[in-house]
């Protein structure tokens, strides 16, 4: 005869156990079954986003910029340290850069922990069996719950009707030591296949028209080149005094803020020049439009990022930089969010590579030349921030960044850290019961100790990890 407090006091485990790995195959079923297979990290569109390839004293400046309003016609400024060669780039240009950039994004991780708990589970009936202290009849929704789980987990009735019987066979034949531990790895052998299945592994341009230098010099301003870049009109000029370059801006249709001489007299008693870029827009457009890119080729002491001008005309601007050299890129005010080495002549069927950054195209390849190393440079400035141009610094390598989780991903590390710490504390203790004169009232206080350190072992590792949303593709 079997009382009611017994068998509430036998049937604790197995619930929680049952409940588990119910929740666990749902989960798994949704990630691998349901949703497509395909995820992306969501991106926030920057107002400026540069790449800047550096080498030898030459630096490669390529920057997509936006408009913002009604209009037709917009006029961009931008000074360099020296003249540059000017050229456009194709429109999907940082598409590719960002794709190169992208970490690497973890979401369907094996669920380990979904192993674990379907090993205990057919443990915990043969060891029943073993003890042959109750009638088999009673662990059947037992062996029921444990076949739905691994069904549902693997995504097919086979492998509900061989959990089944796994579990039935555990039950009711593990009458021995020797019987008892072949079960057990059965059912470690049959959780590995169900947690790890078996599966098959532009634009056309007009290019630059060419430079007409002229010799003309009107109130401190020498014009040195005009051309033509893709949509963009773009004049380079240098001037004696700032006063006579924001003339010459005014007279020219590019509107300086008055707020700018300030900054264009600081770069010209330095010796920069300025480019001067117009575009027509199609009648009828509003709101924010952004343009194919410009890449600007010019000598430099040092890379840098021209960020002056753009204060004298903003609240607040979110600037993302990529930047190119043979070692780790870093700026002021910015922060890295992705720094690792640049695989050069990378073929997409080529597995070796690691983390490293895949080069997309051609294009991106010729503009970053021979560099080794990627750094992706993020911030959002204030008017404040940009009053100084970010200058380049160089710092030793190191990876940075090269994982990222979605919040799936992240969940199931979790579990797998957590649940075997909790799996094998929980047993560990029960296996002192008799011994240094422990009781099972301690037992059971120490064991729920080491279910809520798994608890927070688990919570800890999912709010470390850094974690991004993701959409669907």
């Amino acid at each position: 005869m079997i009382h009611a407090n017994e068998v509430d006091r036998v049937w604790r485990i197995p619930v929680a156990l049952t409940l588990w790995l119910i929740a666990s195959a749902g989960s798994a079923f949704a990630d691998g079954m349901v949703v497509p297979q395909v995820y992306y990290p969501k991106v926030e569109i920057p107002d400026q986003q540069a790449l800047i390839g550096y080498a030898d004293g030459i630096e490669r400046l390529v920057i997509e910029t936006s408009f913002q309003g009604d209009g037709t016609n917009f006029a961009w400024v931008v000074p360099l340290p020296s003249v540059p060669e000017i050229k456009p780039v194709p429109e999907g240009f940082f598409e590719d850069v960002r794709t190169m950039f992208r970490p690497r994004l973890v979401h369907q991780v094996h669920p380990y922990w979904i192993g674990i708990l379907f090993v205990c589970g057919v443990a915990f009936l043969a060891w029943r069996s073993y003890k042959d202290e109750v009638g088999a009849v009673v662990d059947v929704p037992f062996c029921l719950a444990l076949s739905v789980g691994a069904g549902v987990t693997g995504g097919s009735a086979v492998i509900a009707s061989l959990a089944l019987v796994l579990a039935v066979c555990s039950r009711v034949f593990a009458r021995t030591t020797a019987v008892f531990a072949m079960v057990t790895l059965m059912a470690v052998a049959f959780s590995a296949a169900l947690v790890f299945p078996p599966g098959p592994n532009g634009w056309g341009f007009i290019a630059t028209l060419g430079e007409n230098v002229t010799a003309s010099v009107a109130d401190g301003v020498r014009v040195i080149s005009v051309q033509r870049a893709g949509v963009f009109d773009a004049t380079t000029i240098r001037g004696s005094n700032p006063r006579g370059v924001i003339e010459w801006l005014d007279r020219n249709g590019y509107d300086p803020a008055k707020s700018a001489e300030g900054a264009i007299g600081d770069y010209v008693s330095r010796g920069w020049v300025f480019v001067a870029s117009k575009v027509r827009r199609d009648a009828g457009k509003s709101g924010r439009t952004a343009l194919h890119p410009l890449a600007f080729t010019f000598l430099a002491k040092t890379a840098v990022y021209p960020m002056r001008l753009t204060a004298t005309d903003k609240d607040a601007c979110l600037v993302d930089l990529f930047v190119f050299g043979n070692q780790c890129a870093a700026a002021h005010h910015f922060h890295a969010e992705r720094c690792d080495r640049v695989a050069m002549n990378w073929e997409p069927h080529e597995k070796n590579l690691g983390t490293w950054l895949r080069v997309p195209s051609g294009e991106v390849l010729n503009l970053i030349g021979a560099s080794t190393v990627g750094t992706e440079l993020s911030a959002s400035l204030t008017p404040k921030q940009m009053e100084t141009d970010a200058e380049i610094k160089w710092s030793g390598f190191r990876t940075k960044r090269a994982y990222v989780y979605s919040d799936s991903g992240a969940a199931t590390i979790a579990l797998n850290v957590a649940l075997p710490f909790a799996v094998l504390g929980w047993l560990s203790l029960g296996a002192s019961r008799g011994a240094w004169r422990v009781d099972s009232r301690q037992i059971w206080r120490w064991r729920w100790r080491v279910a809520a350190a798994a608890i927070v072992i688990g919570a800890t590792v999912f709010f470390l990890l850094p974690k991004v949303d993701i959409v669907a593709g």
